[in-house]
């Protein structure tokens, strides 16, 4: 795992221009040391916490953390297990119970520093939005407004992929990570290939790990009235967009979507005009004043 030096990595993801209210740390909880990073404009009393996706870490989120700082937003993100500078197999997770489980330790610890805000976020990237959808069925915790982008509920070909994971077996350890065109920003996609916090190797345990998951979500994510939105690309092979919308639109029946034409998975990283209207939905939508209390049946 690569050395943190604040400058050097403000400086390589560009978000150097906000190192003055920038603050970073470890926590542990059950073995895991997570890297947290806080990015705190003075007087702001609006807050969002950010999850990346799989294979990604917080780095990979400064276009749209820049975004949201610029408007007067604090930032909280944190590197999942495995990922980033958190400690832990490189990619791999035991159960996915406990990335949720590891959310709820990251805004405990937040709440514990005193940190509270009446409008207070979150968003997730891909398996981030797994992430969320898993963390608000397990806890109290109101956010002001959720958004998922990209959100991972099964993968693209996931037919294929799960035949393809108990063929294998434990035969194979790992598979080799192949970089898919998953954006159609050609910087971004070599930026991908030399980014020091990224890994080559795919532990076909984290797949099984997936599979397990997604064999029990249909039972156990509970059916909501709470408002969420949903921003998806209509390009994208990473996931299985269609079946993940219509699944988290019959457990969430007022949350909106909106597709965005031309969107590969990386949204939050893609060709200026697609992030841009990526991110003006965001912070359209942070900005809405209304009612988003949890009433479950």
């Amino acid at each position: 795992m690569v050395k943190y030096e604040k400058q050097e990595y403000l400086s390589f993801y560009g978000l150097e221009q906000w190192g003055s209210i920038h603050t970073s740390e470890i926590i542990t909880y059950n073995q895991h040391e997570i890297f947290i990073q806080f990015f705190m404009p003075d007087n702001t009393k609006k807050l969002v916490t950010i999850v990346h996706g799989y294979l990604d870490h917080s780095g990979a989120l400064s276009k749209i953390i820049d975004t949201l700082v610029s408007d007067g937003y604090g930032v909280v993100t944190f590197d999942l297990p495995g990922h980033g500078h958190s400690n832990g197999v490189r990619g791999d997770i035991e159960d996915f119970s406990a990335y949720a489980q590891v959310l709820h330790a990251v805004h405990s610890h937040i709440i514990n520093k005193g940190i509270t805000y009446k409008k207070w976020s979150i968003m997730g990237h891909s398996t981030g939005g797994a992430i969320i959808l898993n963390y608000m069925n397990e806890y109290k915790f109101t956010f002001d407004k959720v958004i998922l982008v990209a959100p991972l509920i099964q993968p693209y070909l996931w037919s294929f992929s799960k035949f393809g994971v108990k063929l294998i077996g434990e035969k194979i350890v790992h598979l080799k990570r192949t970089y898919r065109k998953n954006s159609s920003d050609p910087e971004y996609l070599a930026y991908v290939k030399n980014d020091p916090l990224q890994f080559t190797k795919l532990p076909v345990s984290w797949l099984q790990s997936l599979e397990r998951w997604n064999s029990s979500l249909l039972e156990q994510l509970s059916k909501s009235e709470k408002t969420l939105l949903i921003i998806q690309g209509n390009k994208d092979t990473t996931v299985d967009w269609r079946y993940n919308i219509k699944f988290i639109l019959k457990k969430y029946p007022n949350a909106t979507c909106v597709l965005i034409d031309g969107g590969n998975h990386q949204l939050l990283n893609e060709t200026a005009i697609i992030r841009d209207l990526t991110f003006t939905h965001i912070k359209r939508y942070l900005s809405v004043i209304g009612d988003n209390k949890d009433r479950r049946n």
